[in-house]
């Protein structure tokens, strides 16, 4: 197939399918989706980009992020960034804004182009379109590294936290400190740092003798207005939680809107202790207690498996799987007082 058949079963001209493809110019989102379902179930590649994979050498990386205003996802972009610059590698940064229809546009995208590489934290592990997209790049030998979050049904290179031990960590803080009513504000159990924290809480409760109460457990988007809106579930409950654990960061920024509109402070009228730092609260010394992570860091991991991989020039063989380790620092929202 190639542009002219998409563009007859499309009924649209082979400039707008070329626009989709090249991702340039206006097209009307409806017809732009008819066109990319038609080159889903084709799996059309330009053969011109198809040809060009023997013929030079890329200096691209793709990055594939859902959501580029989370600090985390900022502070990742930077390390990737620094290692990528040293090498002589341009970024190319796509933020898909949690949507998978935004994602599948990007692989169709990126397929299109000629990248040294694809850095990529999926929106769902239950997509199998971005699974598909992701093996058909690495048997055209264009390395794949997963970002903190895992990709549907496959095992593939990747960089992620400590999701499961950072978040046991952080509930058995706030059992230390006398709590049994613990809630979480959970992440999306279709991705891996959602399901692995979500089941650090559990066990922690569970290690501990304490019941895992279903009204306990919320699950939000990690976004902040999703967590605002469980937290105040969780505090009009009949025996509301006396702490929460929180799942991300912008999880955290929800639960402390909730409190701030009650005039609720962490380590006096409830409890509170989030996964993962805030960077603003850190500069203004607020007493927040925190699993940590080196976000930065964590880019420069996932950038240095990428370049070992350019450098194999394969894409096959055992994968490897690098997990950058948490710390719990303790700043007093864990107590409470009476």
């Amino acid at each position: 197939m190639n542009i002219r058949d998409i563009a007859k079963k499309t009924g649209v001209s082979s400039t707008t399918v070329s626009r989709v493809i090249n991702q340039s110019g206006y097209v009307k989102e409806e017809t732009k989706q008819k066109i990319l379902q038609v080159i889903r179930e084709s799996g059309y590649v330009p053969n011109a980009i198809a040809r060009s994979l023997s013929m030079r050498e890329a200096s691209s990386i793709a990055v594939i992020v859902p959501d580029i205003t989370n600090e985390f996802f900022s502070s990742l972009i930077g390390g990737i960034g620094e290692i990528a610059e040293k090498e002589n590698y341009n970024m190319v940064l796509y933020d898909t804004g949690e949507s998978g229809e935004k994602e599948h546009s990007a692989l169709v995208g990126i397929e299109s182009q000629y990248m040294a590489g694809v850095i990529i934290t999926p929106v769902s592990e239950q997509d199998g379109f971005t699974s598909r997209k992701l093996l058909e790049l690495e048997r055209k030998n264009i390395p794949v590294v997963l970002a903190d979050r895992d990709a549907y049904g496959q095992e593939m290179d990747g960089v992620f936290a400590d999701n499961f031990g950072g978040s046991y960590s952080g509930v058995e803080a706030l059992i230390q400190e006398g709590h049994r009513k613990i809630a979480t504000i959970a992440g999306p159990v279709t991705s891996l740092p959602g399901r692995e924290r979500l089941n650090g809480y559990r066990k922690a409760l569970c290690d501990h003798g304490i019941a895992v109460r279903d009204e306990y457990i919320v699950f939000g988007d990690f976004k902040i207005e999703k967590a605002y809106e469980r937290t105040k579930e969780l505090l009009a409950l009949k025996h509301p939680p006396t702490a929460i654990f929180t799942s991300n960061n912008n999880t955290t920024l929800g639960a402390l809107k909730c409190f701030t509109e009650r005039r609720m402070r962490p380590g006096v009228d409830i409890s509170l202790i989030g996964f993962d730092q805030i960077e603003t609260l850190k500069l203004i010394d607020y007493p927040l207690t925190v699993v940590e992570r080196d976000f930065n860091g964590q880019g420069r991991e996932t950038m240095n498996l990428m370049l070992q991989k350019i450098k194999k020039k394969c894409c096959n063989g055992k994968k490897e799987q690098v997990h950058v380790p948490c710390r719990l620092v303790r700043r007093g929202s864990e107590k409470m007082e009476g």
